[in-house]
């Protein structure tokens, strides 16, 4: 298979890259794309690698939207929208959930389809987002073995990084990757005896090359990571875990892309994917939006990753203005001072107010000023939540709930786990935040939905009736 013209020169694989289903009660392309397996689709095709690319949540395949069994995709505004979707059968270990449950993306013949028009791979590389997600990758590895028995199918992503003992037994891929894109060309070398010709690009975010968003099909909006890793450790997020390094691109690097996909495809809506946007972002993004501000008026941004509010100088928030974000969202967390210094000691109260002071002042209004308030953690109680519910539309921006989802390896997993009834060591399913696996006495799943409608409430009082947004982070 990977004979070349010599012993010496291997031919270069053809990799086939998959973004497999959602399999959940509720899911919304909320500027959502495998932004990491486009980057390794870049990277191979720079090193020489031969790609091809299978997307299993395509919103505009015409073969399922017009499908008896699918409930076609819908656009929203800012080239968000909603997944085609079909009802599918709830596993067992979340009966309980009083919630349709649903397959998220194409028709599964749309995708044998698609394998059909494939020339056989080399090898399939897939990742899978949520570790409660895995039901999609089952789908998938399964399509993927009907058409070729004998292709190797290894996984990598989040959920193959913090359960790798789970996706090993129940996925049915080849191989389960938890290690690093550093490591990558390596275990590539040792399964095809090919070397890549740009390993210094997948050691370092500077050298990298875009995303290869060309393989997607209509591009509504873009991706945009301007640096990687978090300076915290928060004792619920895994950003630590899975990216401990952090790097910067450069300024000319994160313009050029913006300036790049809006030459090319017209795109005017960007959506950031940091983890820490605005920290250390002097010498980076702070001279790019200067300049998209003079050269590129008309585009918007949108942070659907919380924005740390100390950094919302009045500076900053006018330099968010002139560049045209239209969605903020602020990682409030908790009004409680108690729980902040518990979570990481990233916000206080008054910080917060004095962000959305700035942003008023900027121009920003309630509609496009939104804070994630975290909701459901172990040993919070749901008056503490809707304390903050109503601290947050006073001050004019709107609560949206971040609920709870066991992330194992987490400094919190522990506690989690000891305080759940159910499996949440051996039965990802469980992570699930509409699931609520650490849901007690003093805070139940009725406290959950109960929170989450006073949000929409809110939410609708800021905006009026048609605003309230129900769908899922």
């Amino acid at each position: 298979m990977y004979e070349g013209t010599d012993e010496t020169m291997p031919k270069p694989p053809f990799v086939l890259l998959v973004n497999p289903w959602i399999t959940d009660f509720a899911a919304f392309d909320l500027w959502a794309k495998p932004l990491g397996l486009l980057v390794l689709a870049a990277l191979l095709r720079q090193g020489g690698c031969g790609v091809g690319f299978i997307d299993c949540l395509d919103r505009d395949d015409p073969f399922t939207n017009r499908h008896p069994e699918i409930m076609p995709g819908k656009d929203r505004a800012y080239g968000t929208g909603k997944y085609p979707r079909a009802p599918m059968a709830k596993p067992d270990a979340i009966q309980d959930i009083p919630r349709n449950y649903y397959r998220y993306g194409i028709h599964p013949e749309s995708c044998l389809r698609r394998l059909a028009e494939t020339p056989e791979p080399d090898m399939v590389w897939m990742t899978c987002s949520m570790t409660y997600w895995y039901p999609g990758v089952q789908l998938a590895v399964g399509l993927l073995r009907r058409v070729w028995p004998e292709v190797p199918v290894w996984l990598g992503g989040t959920y193959a990084r913090l359960c790798p003992e789970h996706a090993r037994r129940w996925t049915g891929a080849t191989a389960v990757y938890t290690g690093t894109q550093v490591e990558l060309p390596e275990v590539l070398k040792a399964a095809t005896g090919f070397s890549v010709r740009n390993r210094p690009a997948w050691e370092i975010l500077a050298k990298a090359p875009v995303p290869a968003l060309d393989l997607l099909g209509r591009l509504r909006y873009a991706p945009i990571l301007t640096g990687t890793g978090c300076p915290y450790r928060c004792p619920y997020c895994a950003s630590g875990l899975l990216q401990p390094r952090r790097e910067r691109r450069s300024a000319d690097a994160v313009f050029g892309e913006i300036a790049g996909w809006h030459q090319l495809y017209g795109v005017a809506d960007f959506a950031f994917y940091d983890d820490a946007l605005l920290i250390d972002a002097e010498d980076s993004l702070k001279p790019a939006l200067k300049r998209v501000a003079r050269e590129l008026p008309g585009l918007r941004f949108h942070t659907p990753n919380a924005l740390h509010v100390r950094q919302l100088s009045a500076q900053w928030c006018d330099l968010l203005a002139a560049a045209g974000f239209r969605t903020l969202r602020l990682g409030l967390e908790t009004t409680r001072p108690e729980r902040q210094r518990e979570w990481g000691g990233k916000v206080e109260e008054t910080m917060f107010r004095e962000a959305v002071k700035n942003l008023r002042a900027s121009g920003f209004t309630a509609r496009e000023i939104g804070a994630y308030l975290l909701c459901g953690l172990p040993g919070q109680k749901p008056s503490e939540v809707a304390e903050a519910i109503e601290t947050v539309e006073a001050e004019g921006a709107c609560p949206y709930l971040a609920e709870y989802s066991p992330i194992p390896g987490t400094p919190m997993w522990r506690q989690a786990v000891a305080e759940s009834p159910y499996p949440v060591e051996t039965e990802p399913l469980t992570h699930n935040n509409s699931f609520f696996a650490v849901r007690r006495p003093d805070f139940s799943l009725e406290d959950l939905e109960a929170l989450k409608e006073k949000a929409r409430r809110s939410r609708r009082r800021l905006l009026g009736d048609a605003a309230g947004g129900k769908h899922k982070r």
